[in-house]
């Protein structure tokens, strides 16, 4: 009986996190612009922290996410439970012309806004001599 207790807790507190009883949330928006020298993803979340939010470069992937974590004591237990519950997932792929070491992203005004500025002209472009063309 303790196995389907835990269950019905793990799912009734899942619920009470998407909810609007935990504070409400809404849908995560992401818009996706150019600048003259870089891209700009806007995440908007009302009502989720902006330390919900993780942007990891993963190759050549951008992964955005979100979670809400919930701390809960249970009564017949003295240590603390966290639980995690996904709430957005992107999983991008990093343009050629982008230079993913110098991805960036800051929190303002209630929105995340990621950047990822463009490699410069030089390294983008560059002609290859054909060896033994001429031999």
């Amino acid at each position: 009986m303790k196995a389907i207790e835990n269950v019905f807790q793990g799912t009734s507190k899942q619920i009470d996190l998407l909810n609007t009883l935990n504070g409400g949330s809404s849908q995560t928006t992401m818009q996706v612009g150019r600048e003259d020298d870089q891209l700009v993803i806007t995440l908007r979340a009302p009502g989720v922290r902006a330390t919900a939010f993780n942007v990891l470069v993963e190759g050549s992937k951008l992964v955005i996410y979100t979670l809400l974590v919930s701390s809960s004591a249970r009564q017949d237990d003295d240590e603390n439970q966290r639980l995690a519950v996904p709430m957005f997932l992107r999983v991008l792929d990093i343009p050629d012309f982008v230079d993913s070491n110098e991805i960036e992203a800051a929190h303002e005004h209630g929105k995340v806004i990621i950047t990822l500025p463009f490699k410069d002209k030089e390294t983008m472009h560059r002609r290859i001599d054909i060896k033994g063309l001429f031999n």
